[in-house]
């Protein structure tokens, strides 16, 4: 039986600032979840003004932009730029989200704000300085 040394690389430690950012993740995310879960039938189905999307699917939407947003900082981590996105991609992204979900349910929703957070706060935890 041999003993293999243990390296920085085999076991990461999540750095102060890691471990911050995550938290601020999780204790945003704990927040979407409380308000969602307090809203009626209606205040969910409530169109926003101006961006004519419901409640229910913006939290949607924050909820399917963990990884995309997790996806971005680790190319930005890595010293990659972002390319080839523009504003209006996003404005595209968004009208097909919110058409694709128009009637999502409360559950599914913060379901989804559950899982993609927690993934989200892991993969943060992950990074180094």
């Amino acid at each position: 039986m041999t003993n293999t040394p243990t390296t920085a690389t085999s076991t990461r430690v999540p750095t102060q600032h890691a471990t911050a950012l995550a938290d601020r993740l999780e204790q945003g995310a704990r927040a979407l979840i409380a308000f969602a879960s307090g809203l009626t039938d209606a205040q969910w189905q409530a169109r926003m003004p101006k961006d004519g999307r419901t409640v229910g699917v913006i939290v949607h939407h924050v909820a399917s932009v963990y990884p995309i947003e997790v996806q971005l900082a680790q190319t930005l981590a890595q010293g990659k730029p972002i390319t080839g996105v523009t504003a209006d991609d996003i404005n595209q992204m968004n009208a097909r989200h919110s058409a694709e979900n128009a009637g999502v349910t409360r559950e599914a929703a913060i379901d989804l704000v559950r899982q993609n957070s927690a993934a989200a706060a892991t993969a943060i935890r992950a990074l180094t300085d």
